[in-house]
């Protein structure tokens, strides 16, 4: 991981800077419809999903999006912080047993034991944290674990060109909330663009993927393994 990846587990790490970053995130709303989406599509295309694993979790919101959409489907929850995993297991109580609980870097997916032949892994606001090549080899990992005509989906942070960067910038602050995500952390700079997600979705073995939905610096991608 980028040294700036590793600076910013270890402030999710800390217990005081993860419950305070929960406590004034205002993008929850905000991104709620694009993981809403990404659930139901999933059980669209693949209703018989049993287990799908959410990686970075955090206080879990997307897990529980994907749970509310997949009745009959058991959900691992992962991330490298006990703060978040306190904040999670709060908010995931409702759905007793079908919640696994899993401390993991989500860069050593495969090395902390996660199970092969999952029917989705999904992810929000973590893989920005890597390079380009980190990147690639997430997406890569992410692939190995997932059955055939499997899931892998990020709703994540982007960066623009510089042209339209400005543009953005300049729009935000009339649609998005002040303060967005809350206390300020560690970014990998420059953000991975749209084509560096694509190209690592295809490095990975996954061709069948598509930009569902995006805000500003925020996409949801979609891409289905070969079944």
């Amino acid at each position: 991981m980028s040294t700036q990846g590793e600076q910013a587990t270890r402030q999710w790490q800390d217990r005081q800077f993860a419950e305070g970053w929960v406590a004034s995130d205002r993008f929850e709303d905000l991104l709620s419809l694009p993981r809403r989406m990404a659930a139901a599509l999933i059980a669209q295309e693949r209703p018989e999903t049993s287990v799908v694993l959410d990686v970075a979790s955090g206080p879990g919101a997307f897990l529980a999006a994907l749970l509310d959409e997949l009745p009959a489907a058991r959900g691992i929850w992962s991330d490298a912080s006990q703060a978040m995993a306190d904040e999670a297991r709060s908010r995931l109580a409702r759905f007793g047993d079908r919640v696994e609980f899993r401390e993991v870097d989500m860069t050593a997916l495969g090395a902390a034991g996660v199970p092969a032949g999952l029917d989705a892994i999904v992810t929000s606001r973590a893989a920005h944290h890597l390079d380009r090549s980190e990147l690639g080899r997430f997406y890569s990992q992410c692939a190995e674990l997932l059955a055939p005509g499997g899931w892998l989906v990020n709703l994540d942070h982007i960066g623009p060109s510089e042209v339209w960067d400005r543009r953005l910038r300049a729009l935000r602050p009339r649609f998005v909330p002040a303060g967005g995500e809350g206390p300020k952390h560690h970014h990998n700079y420059p953000l991975t663009s749209v084509a560096d997600h694509l190209e690592a979705y295809a490095e990975a073995g996954v061709d069948d993927v598509e930009v569902v939905w995006r805000g500003f610096y925020s996409c949801l991608f979609m891409g289905r393994k070969a079944g």
